[in-house]
């Protein structure tokens, strides 16, 4: 038996490093490392549903092409076939339009892994292609913070234990980042307040000293109003407001004019409580707050996600150990190599490339010249975008359809070719955490199973073959292996910080990329100003609010009257893991939560089938009574199908964030803008 380090690839906050056993050339467990400093050798159920994931009998193994699109009438092809009429087209798009221009590559996180960016990097190889910008998840609150600070940072996750409060807002870490919880758990065992504000009374505020229900969409308004008594009661940082900010007196005569009892009103928050809340966060010293996704997906989440930093602002939290804000960071994988810093925040765009939004699929009768050709690598839009059925629709438009994947997806359904990916446990690869700044190699434990390939060697196979049939249409560089890609992708500085010579050394050893334990404690922010920007001259400059001010938010009507919300569960990731027994297990049925007494005034009982409705269509699911939402929400996760195997997103209608734009060239999307009403089926 032989022992392999492995790293989990998934778009999550730990980056859990595994032991896998491997006896006669097959897994036969993987488990957590219990020296991993962050994990502790802890795992979630999806990293327990990894072995399964890897022997699943629904896991695809040979290239596949579809007669119809969403047909279901596959035939196997071989992969000489597959990538000689994918070439193909590639060329005849070229001397058909002088460019490829009419080419599309839709890529994003499905793996953290630096091999995965040889697909970006191959697009970009090809000259002028088409490229979807942006991310359905953390956009919008990395512009905000962006027009705050000028930039991104957040300390390291051990740094919660200094902190005498944490106000955990918008966030579940007990169901998302479970190893972060555990850290919580100590600071609040050491006498520091756990704070949560959420529209659901979730594992984690069960655990909290203090839980604020909050109507979806109001956080801005209730940070604005926070703002108000922390200014009135001189619960302030002088020192730090003075001499490190921008615009402070116009955002202190901005919150004059903040309306408590409308705030009260708004949040469904009353104003005792609310005052409670600004005393708790205003006489802790240090604070820190985590902003969790849930915040920035209304229509006006960046202002709200502005308006919750300017708390750590108004209380002097920002550069001091146990203070600052948690969101994410990019810093850490500007130590990657230039490919795999392309689909980041830092992107390179090259200037000849086609750039669309995530509103892509709605603009395809206007593009000149048209889209002919898409690649999907990385990601399911059918499941994850707003307006599943019309995504389906745009990819029946398009000629050409690749996706590269394990499993045949929602959006897999309606490709004419689908092409294997290996498992993390079928390749090498390297991991950097997005969290802690972790960075692990991922050892090759087992060959490919059947005829799957990484992601490099499936590139590599199609450029050769390019280079035969069309010299020069890429300038993909001639490497043999993805260890020589691999190599290319860690820059020299990223060496020097890691300690390390060669890539190797990660297997065996825990590194971190050294990034300061305290950012922003020299009180040197890349804005304009050089300083923390209440006012922001960037705002201003594209047409949009230069101080935080959320807008009004959209609230349900007689026809729709409970608003949709679409929440990670403890056993997926999105629509990853879904598929898989153990996962599928815990979540049992695809089921609705509602408030037992919305029950009542339908005439439900625990189990029965629900008609979810409204404008753009309807889904059928099991529903389960739960007094942890408000009678005006209703709560199911993310990546499920209803009991037809319906996408839950065939609900949600395609609405922008405010910000997203600046970061990733695309705003986000308005998630939880999503209002339903409810019958009973039979």
């Amino acid at each position: 038996m032989t022992i392999y380090h492995n790293i989990c690839p998934a778009d999550c906050f730990a980056s859990c490093r595994l032991l896998t056993k491997v006896q006669n050339g097959r897994i036969v467990e993987i488990k957590g490392d219990p020296k991993d400093p962050y994990t502790g050798g802890k795992l979630c159920a999806k990293g327990y549903a990894q072995l399964e994931k890897v022997y699943s009998p629904e896991r695809i193994l040979q290239p596949l092409k579809q007669l119809e699109k969403g047909s279901g009438k596959w035939e196997v092809i071989s992969w000489e076939k597959a990538l000689r009429e994918i070439a193909t087209i590639l060329v005849r798009i070229k001397e058909e339009y002088g460019d490829l221009l009419p080419v599309c590559l839709s890529k994003y996180l499905g793996t953290m892994g630096l091999q995965s960016k040889s697909v970006e990097a191959f697009f970009h190889s090809l000259g002028p292609v088409t490229t979807i910008l942006g991310t359905p998840c953390e956009a919008t609150g990395m512009d905000a913070l962006n027009l705050n600070y000028g930039s991104y940072k957040k300390p390291p996750p051990e740094d919660m234990v200094n902190s005498r409060l944490i106000l955990i807002w918008g966030a579940n870490p007990a169901w998302t980042a479970i190893h972060q919880m555990a850290s919580i758990l100590d600071a609040q065992e050491n006498g520091s307040q756990i704070v949560v504000i959420d529209p659901v009374f979730t594992a984690t505020a069960a655990r909290s000293d203090h839980y604020f229900q909050i109507r979806p969409g109001t956080d801005g308004h209730l940070a604005l109003g926070i703002a108000k008594i922390l200014v009135s009661e001189d619960l302030l940082d002088h020192e730090f407001l003075n001499n490190y900010t921008t615009g402070w007196p116009k955002y202190r005569d901005f919150l004059k004019k903040v309306d408590l009892d409308e705030v009260a009103s708004l949040t469904g928050i009353p104003l005792p409580k609310i005052h409670k809340l600004a005393h708790l966060y205003g006489t802790a010293k240090p604070a820190t707050i985590w902003i969790g996704i849930g915040v920035q997906r209304g229509l006006t989440g960046g202002q709200s996600v502005r308006a919750i930093d300017a708390l750590a602002a108004l209380t002097g939290n920002i550069g001091k150990a146990g203070g600052n804000v948690h969101y994410l960071s990019y810093d850490q994988i500007l130590q990657a190599g230039d490919h795999a810093q392309y689909h980041t925040p830092y992107q390179k765009i090259h200037p000849s490339h086609r750039h669309l939004g995530l509103d892509w699929y709605t603009r395809l009768d206007s593009l000149d010249p048209p889209l002919k050709f898409l690649w999907v690598a990385g990601r399911n839009p059918v499941s994850q975008d707003p307006d599943s059925t019309a995504v389906k629709e745009a990819l029946k438009e398009i000629e050409t359809v690749v996706v590269a994947d394990q499993f045949l997806t929602s959006t897999a359904q309606m490709a004419d070719y689908f092409l294997p990916v290996s498992s993390p446990f079928e390749h090498e690869d390297v991991i950097i955490s997005f969290w802690h700044y972790g960075v692990g190699m991922n050892e090759k434990a087992i060959p490919p199973l059947g005829e799957s390939r990484s992601d490099f060697a499936i590139m590599n196979g199609l450029v050769n073959i390019l280079h035969e049939l069309k010299p020069g249409l890429s300038t993909f560089p001639s490497l043999e292996n993805e260890g020589e890609w691999l190599e290319s992708q860690l820059s020299l500085e990223a060496y020097d910080m890691l300690g390390i010579s060669d890539y190797r050394e990660l297997a065996k050893s825990y590194s971190r990329i050294k990034l300061p334990s305290v950012p922003w404690q020299d009180y040197q922010f890349p804005t304009s100003s050089r300083k923390y920007e209440f006012y922001s001259r960037t705002a201003e400059n594209l047409g949009l609010p230069p101080l935080p001010n959320p807008s009004p938010q959209v609230s349900s009507s007689s026809s729709y009257p409970f608003r949709l919300l679409v929440v990670r569960s403890y056993a997926t990731l999105n629509s990853q893991f879904y598929n898989l027994q153990l996962p599928r297990s815990l979540l049992k049925k695809p089921f609705l939560l509602i408030h037992p007494q919305v029950g009542r005034l339908i005439n439900l009982r625990e189990g029965d089938i629900v008609k979810i409705y409204n404008q753009m269509g309807e889904i059928e699911m099991y529903i389960s009574f739960s007094l942890s939402i408000p009678q005006d929400l209703v709560v199911t996760w993310m990546g499920v199908v209803d009991r037809n195997g319906k996408e839950i997103n065939s609900l949600v209608s395609f609405s922008e964030t405010d910000l997203g734009e600046i970061s990733f060239g695309s705003r986000g999307f308005a998630y939880n803008n999503c209002f339903v009403n409810l019958t009973r089926v039979g």
